[in-house]
């Protein structure tokens, strides 16, 4: 699991993640697998070679069947660079086919194939089926955020992938408004934060039989009680906002009775208007073997 963010504002855009991953470790013969949490996973990352002003940020599925993200891309920036795209726009089209095409490969046979026959029973699907179908879309989904400049423009932009079990093999590139943060991955703290409740809560309103109005008239009224966010913040505010908000969210996991599914050095980037890809907080490759390292103080 992942808290990903992106706050889009007329100065450039700010990417930030946290590093923990999620994984599922089988066991040998007789024994059983776990689940095990690594703290130092990069997910955000700069499109192509150093000096670029593209950033991208990941949540969800921590690899591709065999391909890992940093692999995917890798390759993204190199077709995108070989088909000689003029905006930001069509290199995030590239990124859905590319990853769209991945994500078939690993999953479709299997797991998206039983998502996607469940999603089409709809209300028609037993509380059993309903558990397994929550299941298979908190599994598979996820999704990449594309965010800077393309070519010889200055107006910084930034482009969603969201992508689900249950849907289209690729997903549409949908840009983002200026003056929006966008939180993936484990949003639920600042969703609660900002608007008061959460996804998983409002599901369970709908499905409880007891909200006589329809989905639209909850978003409505829930939204009456929403905080007002600012519309363009300066740029090392909307660090500072993104920093803080993926921070609150890890010390939240870290305490409360969930698996702490977030964690680990946070990761921030920022690509501005007059400057390429530039990293605010990066944890170099040493850093899993410095967090094991102690040091003798004085009592």
């Amino acid at each position: 699991m992942t808290i990903a963010a992106c706050y889009l504002s007329s100065e450039g855009v700010v990417l930030g993640a946290d590093s923990t991953s999620t994984v599922f470790v089988a066991g040998r013969g007789t024994q059983s697998g776990s689940v095990h949490q690594y703290n130092f996973a990069q997910k955000v990352f700069e499109l192509g070679p150093r000096g670029s002003t593209v950033g991208v940020a990941l949540w969800g599925l921590g690899s591709l069947g065999r391909k890992s993200w940093r692999t995917l891309v890798a390759e993204m920036a190199d077709e995108a660079h070989e088909s000689k795209v003029a905006t930001l726009k069509e290199v995030a089209s590239i990124a859905a086919t590319s990853f769209g095409k991945e994500y078939e490969a690993a999953f479709g046979e299997q797991w998206l194939a039983r998502a996607r026959s469940l999603q089409a029973k709809d209300k028609e699907r037993t509380p059993a089926e309903n558990a397994e179908y929550d299941r298979l879309l908190q599994t598979f989904s996820g999704g990449i955020c594309l965010g800077g400049r393309w070519g010889t423009g200055r107006e910084p932009s930034a482009f969603e992938i969201q992508f689900d079990p249950s849907g289209t093999a690729v997903p549409e590139p949908a840009e983002l408004p200026r003056g929006t943060t966008k939180f993936w991955g484990c949003p639920n703290l600042v969703e609660r934060l900002i608007r008061g409740t959460d996804f998983p809560t409002y599901l369970r309103i709908v499905r409880s039989g007891k909200w006589s109005g329809t989905r639209e008239d909850l978003i409505a009224l829930l939204e009456e009680e929403a905080l007002g966010q600012p519309y363009d913040l300066p740029i090392r505010e909307a660090i500072d906002w993104i920093y803080a908000s993926i921070y609150t969210t890890i010390k939240a996991m870290k305490f409360s009775h969930l698996a702490p599914v977030c964690g680990g050095p946070i990761e921030v980037a920022v690509i501005t208007s007059d400057r390429p890809f530039r990293w605010v907080r990066h944890k170099h490759l040493g850093q899993a073997i410095a967090a094991h390292e102690t040091r003798e103080v004085e009592p």
